[in-house]
């Protein structure tokens, strides 16, 4: 376990993981009551400071005692469902780990053992949504843009899609905007700016896709052009949430589609 320590001891994940499995080598032994930070420390080949970090209150540690049965291997979506229904009805920051935990039919412990922070489970959520959205719906949506024989009209059926989601999932947004407040923080910033280059990679390739499904040469300022669209959109957003009645966004979409496709046309020759 200690040559383990050593190899992971810059995931805060696997960290905790180690101090549980020595909590529970230890609890084997003697009553809780007589464990302490350092015997967990000891037996985990980890940092007694970083013992504190990961478990919490020492009046506290029965918490991690409470789940020695394996969990189901579906126990990580099932806190991540939890997670967005939770952060959509209490919003992100009056929203606790202890709730999830409850909406999940778990305990607290459970939830730590998978995730270090509120942060990370909403990172974790975060990758979610981005995985059904480019790696489920839009392949979906590029095999329709196939078919049509007209590439604007199908600009417009891909935007129209993801205004689709936008309304019968309003809380996403929201809560995604809400988030952002976070980014005052280095570590939330990086993250929140890795996931939306990622973006900007999907859409720059979808830019491409547009173009070469007809047959013409795509640009070399493809991702500059996603940006573009993801600030727009953004925008778009964010005016919608605060101006629902003025900002219709399905009806103002075919405008949006117009001036968009003025910067993603095929050029003439």
């Amino acid at each position: 376990m200690k040559a383990a320590a050593q190899t992971q001891k810059e995931d805060p994940a696997a960290m905790r993981k180690l101090a549980v499995q020595a909590l529970r080598v230890l609890a084997e032994k003697r009553p809780l009551a007589e464990i302490n930070y350092g015997d967990i420390a000891t037996e985990a080949g980890l940092p007694w400071q970083t013992i504190k970090r990961v478990l919490g209150p020492r009046e506290q540690l029965n918490i991690w005692l409470d789940d020695n049965t394996p969990e189901p291997l579906d126990t990580r979506d099932r806190i991540i469902e939890s997670a967005a229904r939770v952060f959509a009805r209490k919003g992100y920051l009056s929203a606790t780990l202890d709730e999830v935990a409850a909406d999940a039919g778990m305990t607290k412990g459970a939830v730590y053992w998978h995730f270090d922070s509120k942060n990370e489970l909403f990172f974790a959520l975060l990758d979610s949504r981005f995985k059904t959205q480019f790696e489920e719906l839009l392949p979906t949506e590029l095999e329709a843009h196939d078919a049509n024989a007209d590439a604007k009209a199908a600009l417009l059926d891909l935007l129209s899609g993801v205004v689709d989601r936008l309304e019968h999932d309003p809380d996403w947004p929201r809560l995604l905007l809400e988030f952002m407040g976070q980014a005052r923080e280095n570590e939330v910033r990086r993250r929140l700016g890795d996931a939306y280059l990622a973006s900007y990679k999907m859409s720059a390739q979808l830019i491409d896709h547009m173009y070469r499904v007809r047959g013409d040469e795509p640009p070399a300022d493809t991702e500059l052009m996603a940006i573009f669209w993801s600030a727009l959109m953004d925008g778009l957003i964010m005016a919608w949430i605060v101006n629902p009645l003025h900002v219709r966004m399905a009806e103002i979409m075919p405008r949006i589609v117009d001036l968009l496709w003025m910067g993603i046309a095929p050029r003439k020759q």
